[in-house]
């Protein structure tokens, strides 16, 4: 198994950069090697991704997501984000639809829930905990593959 998620994970690091055009090797690398993803790093990471939003600074992606309702008000940038915010994220930025639950009770419980439910995130893991970078580019990767590509 551990073979299997090496091949996977190397797979998608050699093709987020063309999918993640607006990212630069150096973003890319400082990501993988970060513990513990920041809201700010997040937001401009998601945002570039799913609404070609190239240009834009990690501050003003947060501020972005924060105004649609994505992240709460006062998410602090450099704070890290846990899996469940993450998946909110995730799902409100991609349109992605959820369960039952999270149709009626839309939040980071249950958009990390339908993330699970869809294999977006395995092993194991809880919506409270934080997230290292390769996870997250892992996680990212596979909600873009699932969506139909990238940016």
């Amino acid at each position: 198994m551990g073979r299997k998620l090496l091949v996977i994970l190397t797979g998608f690091i050699f093709l987020l950069p063309v999918c993640l055009s607006a990212q630069t090797a150096a973003e890319l690398e400082i990501l993988l090697q970060t513990k513990a993803v920041t809201n700010a790093q997040a937001a401009k990471f998601v945002l570039a991704s799913a609404q070609d939003a190239a240009n834009v600074s990690a501050e003003n992606a947060l501020q972005k997501a924060i105004s649609n309702g994505w992240l709460k008000d006062g998410t602090k940038p450099d704070e890290s984000i846990t899996l469940g915010k993450l998946s909110y994220l995730m799902m409100k930025a991609f349109y992605m639809n959820g369960g039952m639950m999270y149709a009626l009770l839309p939040g980071p419980r249950y958009a990390y829930r339908s993330m699970v439910s869809r294999n977006y995130i395995q092993g194991t893991s809880d919506p409270g905990m934080s997230v290292s970078g390769e996870r997250f580019l892992l996680i990212l990767g596979k909600v873009m593959s699932a969506q139909g590509g990238g940016s």
